[in-house]
């Protein structure tokens, strides 16, 4: 009995070549998605931290105006207007304007984190614009 034994197992070349083609171009549209998801990843980072020193900030000038410790600085007849750079963030400014209102303050705190590091907030930087009324007791 002379027969051919036949082992039909395994791919082909050609089969193996078409599957890295196919796997191939599947992963250039997530390798193209990346880089763009890093970005939005990283903006939001910087976002997220703009509201808590924001809301530091905001906490900060609570406790100057309802406090009674003088040595802040705080002028209750001048007004509180600051900008600046947080102790430990020097990427992230900060402004605060005063409305000076006589019985209830209005303040606004801005945050943004500073990208070229020039010191103002340029049209592609995001911010956070946080206001606040505050009534002495």
């Amino acid at each position: 009995m002379v027969g051919s034994m036949k082992n039909d197992k395994g791919f082909t070349l050609v089969e193996i070549l078409a599957t890295v083609a196919i796997i191939g171009l599947g992963i250039v549209p997530v390798m193209e998605i990346l880089p763009s998801g890093m970005d939005f990843l990283r903006k939001i980072n910087h976002l997220t931290r703009d509201v808590m020193l924001a809301e530091q900030k905001i906490d900060e000038l609570r406790g100057q105006i309802l406090g009674t410790n003088a040595s802040y600085g705080y002028n209750k007849a001048g007004g509180y207007g600051d900008s600046g750079i947080f102790a430990g963030f020097t990427d992230y400014n900060y402004t605060v304007t005063d409305d000076q209102g006589a019985d209830i303050r209005e303040l606004s705190v801005t945050v943004w984190f500073d990208a070229d590091g020039g010191g103002t907030q340029d049209a592609d930087e995001d911010n956070v614009q946080l206001d606040t009324k505050i009534a002495e007791r």
